[in-house]
Formats: structure tokens, sequence, C-alpha cells
């Protein structure tokens, strides 16, 4: 029998009690620092849409064509 890969996704509940869904994600290491990249996704109001966006972001990883969303600060 094949084994099912466990993904880590994980419920949480906002404060009016609707559930959301979170991961986190390895991204590889930084060439420039040699460091692990990590990252958590959160917000997702199904498990099938942060199954989805979990696969995205760990595809375009792998094929080196993510690039972290980061707010702008003055």
């Amino acid at each position: 029998m094949a084994k099912k890969k466990v993904l880590p996704i994980k419920e949480y509940k906002l404060n009016n009690g609707e559930k959301r869904y979170e991961f986190p994600v390895y991204l590889g290491v930084d060439p420039l620092t040699g460091k692990q990249k990590r990252t958590t996704k959160r917000g997702f109001k199904t498990k099938k849409e942060a199954e989805l966006a979990l696969h995205r972001i760990r595809l375009d990883a792998a094929n080196g064509t993510y690039h972290q969303e980061r707010a702008e600060t003055r």
C-alpha cells in the first residue's frame, strides 16, 4: 500500500468563530546567505484552498520562480 502524505495544514478559529486554515512551507536554501527559507501562509477559508496554495508554492519554489511578497515600509 502507498503511504498517504500528510500535509502540514492546520485549522484555527477567528474571534467571531469562523474557521480558517494555515500552513508553514519550506522554500529551500537562500544562495546568498546559505540559510533555510521558510514562510507561513494563512487565512484560507477551506482546506482544499489551502492545499492548492501549498502545492503551487512548493512547485514554484522547486522551479525557482517563487518570490515572497513583502510589505513596503517607509
